[in-house]
């Protein structure tokens, strides 16, 4: 039992074991509710307050029945007013078996429980997960979770920790929960459901499982997104090196606007009704533009103060193969974006912060701040507006759904892509309902703005959820000024009009952010730090090399542990000699996030399993083996990007001055200034 004295003391809890005085001190506190509740108060306190103050105001309400097989039952009254048995009278523990036997809980990397009942399905499986797993139990009654507590029977899953409570629906409360656990959930989530449960709240449970399902597609969407795209991310990191040493910080532009309106622009197809009323907040609002809609708005006269990217494919060169050489819109650029973005950007860069590029040039020092992560160059947007304290947020053009059969607003780039198949037979809209309609496998239906359903796919899904996510903790207030599309959680809907009358018809108070140009100082000393990374690759995968045959070897010597301890001497060596590069194998594994995963899984099958050890070393040299060779080939591969990123960073000056970009106001290495200044990205 945990020691109750240590943790917060609640004044329920203590009202609670005044009122059993005349009990004997001892058997107080063996009480199972007693230490159940202790337990909650060191792990949930906000549960454990609202279970006490149940308590307080209505006492044990459902306490638990004795059943024929020496254990307990419980009976609930359901939504209809009706009594409803959880458990049998008779075996519930032969029942919890059969719930739980199509399952292997062994093999779970998370679990999702349905209704909790007296608990004796949610023991079994807490007996059964590996060490560290989770079993997270939906339970909308603060009854039956009193009443479990004080039957005793989650004593030993409570004392191992393995037990979550989530007893109401709260979206950007689970999605925040469940992030951080994406890869674990994505990798082997097991859900059980308690059918008499499910029954007895059957309203909140389809709520529930609904809510799940979105939270789950989100997980789901952010890993697969970090495992397709980790690779690619770090090579863009690495080619963005020269840009991540020269640009401006984003510093400059904390709080540079507070308490003035930003229109964010995205590229939804119900940009087509009110593009044309932007023109008049230009000089009004801080406009930001993610970057689809980045010519859009210059085809009409708006200069953006701002354009937000993030994207990971060189394709992204579309949007910037047309802008004018003396743009002044400044990019706002993340270090995971392709590095075509700011190549091609003719105007002001500033670029983000990242751990890897920190790492690559840790001798340096440089310490570049980030702004949040976000899935979408909208949800870049949204951060740029937060960090300059911007104050109402109006967003335009975020539809995260299909409207009248269309995917993009009409005149960005797609159209240019699609041009050539254009004819009598084939429209731009024909287009766009063939790229939607390709998708039919992950189409949901959500409410729009007016209610009404609508269309959207699952990636679009996991975007609104974290925007609601955002909007929910955000300071300002948000202005759903799209005019269609789906509902947000946390914003007010008007039209654009409506948003412009009332928030943008004085002009900004705040001078233009001024853009000091490109820093050329540190290009030298960056060049060394690139060739110790690549010399340290290379030894990584000269260790990774001189490692696989032995590992080959403790397979083969199994059946003489003497031979293998040996071995397993020589690998120690190594490893140590790995330990020493440890800050340069953290950088290498970025290449091999899917290895990472695979390793994750194994590790966790492998705790689980029934077997010997002899069989568990085998497993887990296997295991071994995969993922040194996934490492070898990372460290090759790391030190051929070396090899790029040195020569990227000493062709730069030179590059910049050719581009004659607005971007190139350059200051050399001894500081001074090179090339006409440039004042560009302002918002005045």
């Amino acid at each position: 039992m945990p020691d109750r004295s240590a943790n917060v003391q609640s004044p329920e809890l203590s009202s609670f074991m005044g009122a059993e005085t005349e009990r004997p001190t001892d058997a107080l506190l063996n009480d199972p509710l007693v230490e159940g509740l202790a337990w909650l108060w060191s792990r949930d306190p906000a549960l454990a307050r609202k279970i006490e103050r149940r308590l307080d105001q209505v006492g044990l309400r459902t306490p638990p029945e004795p059943a024929r097989d020496g254990s307990v039952t419980l009976s609930v009254i359901d939504e209809q007013g009706r009594s409803v048995r959880l458990h049998s009278l008779y075996k519930p523990l032969e029942e919890a078996d059969r719930l739980v036997a199509n399952f292997a809980p062994q093999d779970a990397t998370a679990v999702f429980v349905y209704g909790l009942g007296v608990g004796h399905h949610v023991k079994r499986l807490a007996e059964r997960v590996p060490e560290g797993v989770t079993v997270f139990v939906f339970e909308p009654s603060l009854d039956t979770i009193l009443a479990a507590l004080g039957s005793s029977t989650l004593s030993d899953a409570l004392s191992r920790g393995r037990i979550r409570f989530l007893t109401h629906i709260d979206r950007p409360e689970w999605i925040n929960l469940f992030t951080p656990i994406a890869p674990a959930i994505t990798g082997g989530l097991i859900e059980v459901e308690h059918p008499p449960s499910v029954r007895a709240h059957a309203r909140w449970f389809a709520e529930c499982r609904s809510m799940v399902n979105d939270v789950l597609t989100h997980a789901r969407t952010a890993t697969n997104t970090l495992l397709i795209n980790g690779r690619q991310t770090a090579q863009n990191v690495i080619r963005n090196l020269p840009w991540y040493l020269t640009t401006p910080t984003a510093d400059r532009l904390a709080k540079r606007f507070a308490q003035q309106p930003a229109l964010i622009v995205s590229a939804g197809p119900s940009l087509r009704k009110n593009r044309h009323l932007i023109r008049e907040a230009v000089g009004r609002c801080v406009i930001i533009a993610v970057q689809t809609t980045l010519q859009p708005l210059l085809d009409i006269g708006v200069v953006p103060d701002f354009v937000t990217s993030l994207d990971y494919s060189d394709v992204s060169r579309r949007f910037y193969e047309r802008l004018p050489r003396d743009l002044s819109t400044e990019l706002i650029v993340d270090a995971k974006a392709n590095a075509v973005i700011p190549d091609a950007h003719p105007g002001p860069v500033t670029m983000l912060g990242a751990t890897l590029a920190e790492g690559m040039l840790r001798e340096l020092n440089v310490r570049r701040p980030a702004l949040r992560s976000g899935a979408t160059v909208a949800h870049l947007a949204f951060y740029l507006a937060e960090h300059m304290a911007c104050d109402p947020i109006i967003f335009v053009g975020q539809d995260l759904g299909f409207v009248d059969g269309l995917a993009y607003a009409p005149g960005t780039s797609y159209d240019d892509v699609w041009g050539p198949e254009l004819g009598p037979f084939c429209t731009l809209e024909q287009k766009q309902w063939e790229q939607i309609a390709r998708d039919r496998n992950i189409l949901s239906r959500i409410p729009d703005i007016h209610g009404r359903p609508m269309y959207t796919e699952q990636r679009l899904l996991a975007y609104l959820r974290q925007f609601e996510r955002d909007f929910a903790q955000s300071p300002a207030r948000i202005i759903d000024a799209t005019e269609g599309g789906a509902r947000k959680a946390g914003t007010e809907v008007m039209s654009l009009a409506e948003a412009l009358a009332s928030f943008c018809q004085q002009p900004l108070r705040s001078p233009a952010a001024g853009h000091p140009g490109l820093s050329m100082q540190r290009i030298d000393a960056a060049m060394r730090s690139i060739e110790a990374r690549r010399s340290e690759a290379e030894a990584i995968a000269e260790i990774s090399r001189q490692t696989l045959p032995l590992l080959e070897a403790i397979i083969e010597q199994q059946a003489d542990q003497a031979k293998v301890n040996r071995t397993i001497a020589q690998l120690d060596a190594l490893r140590a000699r790995m330990n020493d590069l440890g800050a340069t194998y953290e950088l290498i594994t970025q290449l091999t996030l899917e290895s990472e995963m695979n390793r994750f899984r194994a590790d966790l099958a492998i705790g689980a399993a029934d077997i010997d050890e002899i069989e568990r070393q085998r497993r887990q040299t296997l295991r071994d083996i995969e993922n040194v060779r996934a490492i070898q080939s990372a460290a090759e591969q790391f030190a051929v990007l070396m090899d790029e990123a040195m020569t990227r960073l000493a062709e730069f000056p030179d590059r910049t001055n050719r581009t004659g970009a607005s971007h190139a106001s350059r200051i050399d290495e001894r500081g001074e200034p090179q090339g006409p200044a440039d004042n560009a990205g302002g918002a005045a």
